[in-house]
């Protein structure tokens, strides 16, 4: 009687059991050309620049990096000087067309990084596959890289 109890009380609980939806930094429902022409828009208003990270959620390289730019040391400089839109390419089917508006930085590999002015411009890419690794970067380096990136940008940026 008791084993009866409980299969039937574990079939309701697993019966009433959903699944939660993947989680992850890449939004796969986005608008990446809307997205990417707010944060133009935002950082030709402020002067910071725009940082797009192209990667997708079942990317171990993708997730740590989306943790990295969290981090306590690296996220204040982040905001301080990038808008951020992150570009979800599925399994390498979505968004394959913002990605080669931007020079492709995704054939050497995800995440992969554009950094742009506020007019739109490329100031850097990591299309040499330079983040495709970022399991084994350190806070420190992905500072460095956003610390490089900013000193790159125009003295005349417009605000």
């Amino acid at each position: 009687m008791k084993s009866l109890a409980l299969t039937t009380l574990l079939t309701l609980a697993l019966g009433a059991y959903t699944p939660a939806p993947a989680q992850g930094p890449y939004d796969k429902g986005a608008d990446a050309h809307t997205d990417i022409q707010t944060a133009l828009t935002e950082a030709r208003a402020d002067g910071k620049l725009v940082l797009l990270d192209f990667g997708a959620n079942w990317c171990l390289d993708c997730i740590v990096l989306s943790h990295l730019f969290e981090d306590k040391t690296v996220h204040p400089f982040l905001d301080d000087n990038f808008h951020v839109v992150s570009i979800d390419v599925g399994n390498w089917d979505r968004n394959l067309d913002v990605s080669k508006q931007y020079g492709s930085p995704i054939d050497n590999g995800i995440p992969a990084v554009v950094i742009l002015t506020g007019s739109g411009d490329v100031l850097a890419s990591t299309k040499s596959g330079a983040l495709a690794d970022a399991r084994t970067a350190t806070a420190r380096e992905v500072l460095d890289y956003l610390k490089g990136w900013v000193a790159q940008k125009p003295t005349h940026a417009a605000r």
